[in-house]
């Protein structure tokens, strides 16, 4: 009985270990850092993503790649998504973003990060 028992406890924390990865993002920035800077959408993302073409009407604006980054809301569901921030880094198994011109600056990286990790200020 104790053999099944550790078994069904093995079985349940493997597939609960299975579940989405896209449900928590994580961001690499010291807490201090994201503290001592105010990004907010309005006046920092917004600019980023624009200046970078992200959210133009071939591109993000209108769903490519299944994110859409047209406006405050598109945008944080979006972002609520790992694959959002492991695509603007570059990182291993996703696609790079942009997809036809150069990663964005790290500083530009660091404030998206730090805009996900202090709640997705408006």
């Amino acid at each position: 009985m104790k053999k099944v028992f550790l078994l069904a406890s093995v079985l349940i924390v493997l597939l609960s270990a299975c579940g989405d990865d896209d449900a928590i993002v994580t961001t690499n920035q010291p807490q201090d850092l994201c503290d001592s800077i105010d990004i907010t959408y309005s006046n920092d993302v917004a600019k980023i993503l624009g200046d970078a073409g992200c959210s133009g009407v071939y591109c993000h604006g209108s769903g490519n790649g299944g994110f859409t980054i047209s406006d405050y809301e598109t945008t944080r569901a979006s972002a609520e998504n790992t694959k959002f921030l492991m695509a603007i880094k570059h990182e291993i198994s996703v696609s790079p973003m942009p997809k036809s011109g150069n990663k964005l600056s790290d500083e530009n990286i660091q404030k998206i990060e730090c805009w996900i990790q202090n709640g997705f200020k408006e």
